[in-house]
């Protein structure tokens, strides 16, 4: 790893910091998820970052994979619990946060926020060389347990890795202790605990809003699939999209994009990412920081204002 890889996380966060303070900014009842969306991906990339995975707005229920389709017509509500979940990269480092809006401030729901809040300052306090992954866990449960409402224990942080989101290592959100991996110098972390007063699960909705490019496929592909293919690959890698980033990038035409993604994901080209939705359907509140520990110890939390 290079010696100036913390200056690469940092210059993420601050891309994801701008983009968060817009989202707060433009978030008001009746305004199009579209155009939240595409002025906070493009803050991002206004400030020389790349983005390393399309932006989160899943409401109420919906835990996470919300991603506004090409011609969205959905608009914020008068009420609800909407999370923001953004990510940056720079140099493939990658800075990944979420928030929650509570948009009508609902005392009821403020208490899933501050809970989610609570857990994830409790978990970055731990967050030193030699603890365990499951201690961290343990910390967000207490947390959220403490003000009547359970964590989502099928969901967690994630390792993060140069160009890749979802590392391998997991930060449960319980007391989970097969994950006992150490934490070390070195290590970059996404910590993001979800909040809900429901059976504390999620499963997969019907729909999905975002892809990722898994690997080439030769046969039985068109010359022009290739091409598709080949585009894909070349302007996203390995990390997720949106397919109105292929439509902005005029990697396909709009009127094949649906169904060329569609056929790809058939030959297993690509992945999905199906909605997640609390299974007893009930609110959801999410918050998340990206942590690193630099070579000296130093615990850096790159995407905390």
């Amino acid at each position: 790893m290079r010696n100036n890889y913390i200056q690469d996380y940092i210059k993420a966060g601050k891309g994801v910091i701008a983009a968060k303070k817009l989202a707060k900014k433009l978030i008001k009842p009746g305004v199009p998820f579209l155009e939240i969306a595409n002025k906070c991906e493009a803050e991002i990339i206004k400030h020389k970052c790349g983005l390393s995975f399309p932006i989160n707005m899943s409401l109420n229920e919906i835990a996470a994979h919300y991603s506004p389709p090409i011609d969205d017509q959905t608009r914020i509500p008068e009420s609800g619990l909407l999370k923001i979940d953004i990510g940056a990269h720079y140099n493939g480092y990658i800075a990944d946060s979420a928030f929650t809006i509570n948009i009508d401030e609902n005392p009821k729901l403020q208490n899933y926020i501050e809970a989610a809040k609570e857990a994830l300052e409790a978990a970055i306090q731990l967050f030193n060389p030699g603890v365990k992954l499951y201690e961290l866990g343990e910390a967000i449960a207490q947390k959220i347990i403490n003000r009547g409402l359970r964590p989502i224990t099928n969901l967690g942080g994630h390792e993060l890795k140069q160009y890749v989101l979802h590392a391998g290592s997991f930060i449960p959100n319980y007391k989970e202790k097969i994950h006992n991996q150490v934490l070390k110098p070195g290590d970059a972390y996404a910590c993001e605990p979800f909040a809900t007063s429901g059976i504390g699960k999620v499963e997969n909705g019907n729909n999905w809003y975002i892809f990722r490019f898994i690997k080439k496929q030769k046969k039985n592909l068109s010359y022009e699939h290739l091409s598709y293919m080949n585009k894909i690959e070349k302007n996203f890698g390995h990390l997720p999209f949106s397919p109105r980033w292929i439509e902005f990038n005029n990697i396909i035409p709009k009127n094949k994009i649906r169904r060329t993604l569609e056929f790809f994901v058939g030959k297993k080209i690509l992945d999905t990412y199906n909605i997640l939705v609390e299974k007893s359907k009930e609110p959801v509140a999410q918050e998340e920081h990206t942590i690193v520990i630099d070579m000296d110890g130093n615990r850096i939390v790159t995407t905390k204002e």
